[in-house]
């Protein structure tokens, strides 16, 4: 049964509408199954890996522009959408991220939780 694109954030609609049109396979997606123009949130998490698991949010910020672009969008498993900063937000709920102050560092959960 395929779902649409859901967004987290009404304000991400017409980013979605201009990111993609694709549908999810299923209402539980993997990074496997997101549109190609979706960025998987488990791909900021290991740009965090890639700098020794910390760093600041602006250096962050800047790495996922150069790797996926400055008006990326950002997906979950469950199909939501995230801008890079409601990413954030939603990492750090999930226990998958860590901030203090300025700085981001993997969480107790850095990886998916299952499905």
């Amino acid at each position: 049964m395929a779902s649409t694109l859901r967004a987290a954030d009404p304000a991400m609609t017409a980013v979605i509408r201009g990111a993609t049109r694709s549908r999810y396979p299923s209402a539980m997606s993997t990074p496997e199954t997101l549109p190609a123009s979706v960025i998987a949130g488990h791909d900021v998490l290991s740009l965090i890996a890639a700098r020794g698991g910390r760093c600041s949010v602006a250096e962050l910020k800047a790495a996922a522009a150069r790797a996926f672009g400055p008006n990326a969008v950002f997906g979950n498993c469950h199909g939501d959408l995230f801008d890079f900063a409601r990413l954030l937000s939603f990492l750090e709920r999930k226990g998958k991220i860590a901030r203090t102050g300025d700085e981001v560092s993997l969480g107790v959960v850095p990886a998916c939780s299952g499905h």
